[in-house]
């Protein structure tokens, strides 16, 4: 009789933590930093021209993880109006040209010309759309690039 009584205990205790795990994946935390999109114009600074701006930005506007889809990239076109932010980006190398890429950082010392995975987005003087995640400081805003996509608009430079 103990036995089963053992045997039920450890049944229940089981089922209690599986449900307790499901429960947890269900239950998605808020990231830490808030995942945004923005419009804007390209622009690089900078004394060796490394820095990469997007100014006549609109203001961040919520998002959700992963790539821009051919609507939402359809819709900001019809709409996208100037804006007066302006944001520092971060982690742009694999949004530039394959040279400049290669010309980021120590990139060139473990990547072939051949291989690099660079989109071409991200070209000064460029209207684009981006995703990424939201660093506020007191100096100014930086977005952490996740996704860009070019647009159809200009920039008038």
């Amino acid at each position: 009789m103990r036995c089963w009584a053992v045997v039920a205990l450890f049944g229940l205790c089981t089922t209690a933590l599986l449900a307790n795990q499901q429960s947890e994946r269900r239950t998605r935390r808020e990231p830490q930093v808030p995942i945004v999109s923005v419009v804007g114009c390209v622009e690089r600074r900078g004394a060796t021209l490394d820095e990469w701006w997007l100014t006549r930005a609109s203001e961040p506007t919520d998002a959700r993880p992963g790539v821009f889809n051919r609507d939402q990239v359809a819709e900001v076109e019809r709409s996208a109006e100037p804006g007066t932010q302006e944001f520092q980006l971060v982690g742009v190398a694999d949004f530039l040209t394959a040279e400049g890429l290669l010309a980021t950082a120590d990139r060139a010392l473990f990547t072939a010309p051949d291989q690099a995975n660079a989109t071409g987005e991200l070209l000064a003087g460029r209207q684009v759309l981006v995703k990424g995640l939201f660093i506020e400081t007191p100096e100014v805003g930086r977005l952490n690039l996740i996704a860009v996509v070019g647009l159809d608009g200009t920039c008038g430079e």
